[in-house]
């Protein structure tokens, strides 16, 4: 038996999508990716029109019974900033001395560490930074982001009708 869902429209699609800041977009999959263990994912439930994060651990299956599409992905393996990205020249220099100074053999223990020891909101860098990438590749040319967008959403809800798929008859 073939499950329904009703889905959001396009025009309501596209609407949610242009009012989204880049922030709205990395900030959700950055709290669900948690390093070497589960890959965090912003989401669009095109049933409801919600934007979200969700978590995946390595070899677990999306979720089936929710029509959704990716919009955003940090991977599990991935650790997307690096220290010299997230702190000032100055700060830098003085995460090296402490590197020297606390031998560890796990490095982003250590910036979390030196973070919370410097009043540094990791957090707020992190998701900034990212937000920043995104927006400058990704979503750089809007409509091609778009279009990728709206691609996988004719992919989820209706094969046989999506205009920006081409095949060799079409042609």
């Amino acid at each position: 038996m073939e499950e329904i869902f009703e889905v959001i429209g396009v025009e309501h699609l596209k609407t949610i999508l242009s009012n989204l800041t880049p922030e709205e977009i990395v900030k959700p999959a950055y709290d669900n990716w948690f390093p070497t263990q589960k890959t965090g994912h912003t989401i669009l439930d095109l049933e409801t029109g919600e934007v979200r994060g969700i978590s995946i651990e390595h070899n677990q299956m999306p979720f089936q019974s929710m029509m959704y599409i990716e919009l955003y992905t940090i991977k599990s393996s991935e650790y997307p900033i690096e220290p010299e990205e997230l702190f000032s020249k100055t700060e830098y220099e003085e995460f090296l001395e402490f590197m020297e100074d606390e031998p560890s053999e796990f490095a982003p223990d250590m910036v979390s560490i030196f973070c919370e020891e410097n009043d540094i909101n990791e957090e707020s860098r992190n998701v900034g930074i990212l937000a920043y990438r995104f927006s400058t590749t990704d979503q750089q040319n809007y409509n091609m982001w778009e279009s990728a967008i709206l691609n996988k959403y004719y992919d989820k809800t209706d094969e046989n009708h999506n205009p920006f798929k081409f095949n060799q008859s079409s042609i």
